[in-house]
């Protein structure tokens, strides 16, 4: 044992430790490493500066304004400076706990029986499957990731398991088809697509909810400016990413290729290609639907929200967890 590689070692002592305790450190490493994405910084320096805050205000009322200057100091220096470079150091070793963490749930059969073992996963078929379009954000990658994750998540938890991962993402795929066949639509004719009245909950305004009462916001207009185009066009490469990505979730908790996947997966970069010629105006082939597709049984009515949805949560500054589970519930019916 002496003679083992640390890695061998770690890995002895890893068997020996409780299954409890192992799930709790991986929680907690996978917490960890989720600090390296600038949004999850940004929020966590909010929400530690509101608690070093109220713990200072707590000071003074408990002893006083007279100890003013060495309870701000105590609190800035001792308290809010430690934690806030902490977290900033997880930026470089973040992603370092992400690949070990990935490669550890790699090796193992049952890969989607956490919600941690559920983001792990679907970050790393990201990786695999999809390259976006230069039109994307930098934090498009991330949206697409939690996303999937919290799709797959709530179809494992919840008992449908890989069949609720199949259903979502052939809805996905209807509502790819129809929004990348009206913008085609409307290169060549000038058509548009509105989102339905109830595109979503009142209080998640965005590009897809109403304006001043005016009505619902277009989905696609040929006429709008191109910073309004660019908006809808990231959803849709965002939403050919999140396809591609719930595809390959599916095949692999599964076990087994599905008959479906190849042309789903041509579908799926057809539409970040086409995203890329009409919002960069760069010269092209016509858009032509992809066979062999399968088909989802969803209505017009349903394809319009669930596309709104997705574009206001696309639209909003990371992490928007309420936009989330708004179109992940409507997607799950």
């Amino acid at each position: 044992m002496l003679g083992s590689p640390a890695s061998s070692l770690r890995q002895c002592v890893w068997y020996h430790i409780p299954a409890d305790v192992q799930g709790r450190a991986v929680s907690l490493r996978y917490a960890l490493s989720r600090l390296s994405r600038p949004a999850a910084r940004r929020a966590f320096g909010r929400g530690w500066l509101g608690a070093c805050l109220a713990g200072a205000l707590a000071s003074l009322w408990i002893f006083g304004r007279d100890h003013l200057f060495f309870i701000t100091a105590i609190w800035l220096l001792c308290v809010f400076a430690p934690v806030r470079i902490a977290v900033e150091v997880l930026e470089t070793r973040g992603p370092r706990m992400r690949r070990e963490l990935q490669r550890a749930l790699l090796t193992r059969p049952n890969r989607y029986t956490t919600r941690e073992d559920v983001g792990l996963m679907a970050e790393t078929l990201f990786a695999r499957e999809v390259r976006l379009p230069r039109l994307a954000l930098p934090d498009l990658e991330a949206k697409v990731i939690d996303a999937a994750a919290r799709v797959s998540d709530r179809a494992f938890r919840g008992g449908e398991g890989s069949a609720g991962i199949l259903r979502a993402l052939t809805t996905c795929t209807a509502v790819l088809q129809r929004w990348v066949g009206v913008i085609a639509a409307g290169e060549m004719t000038g058509s548009g697509w509105t989102a339905p009245a109830a595109a979503g909950p009142p209080d998640l305004a965005g590009p897809a909810a109403a304006v001043d009462g005016a009505g619902p916001a277009a989905l696609w207009d040929p006429s709008a400016s191109v910073q309004d185009q660019w908006l809808s066009l990231r959803a849709v490469a965002g939403l050919a990413a999140l396809a591609k990505t719930l595809t390959a979730v599916y095949e692999d908790s599964t076990g087994a290729p599905w008959a479906g996947g190849g042309p789903l997966r041509a579908l799926a970069e057809a539409a970040m290609d086409y995203t890329d010629q009409v919002g960069l105006r760069l010269d092209g082939p016509a858009w032509e639907d992809v066979a062999g597709v399968p088909p989802a049984a969803v209505g017009l009515d349903l394809l319009g929200r669930l596309a709104a949805a997705w574009l206001t949560f696309c639209a909003a500054p990371a992490p928007a967890p309420r936009r989330l589970r708004a179109f992940v519930e409507l997607l799950a019916g």
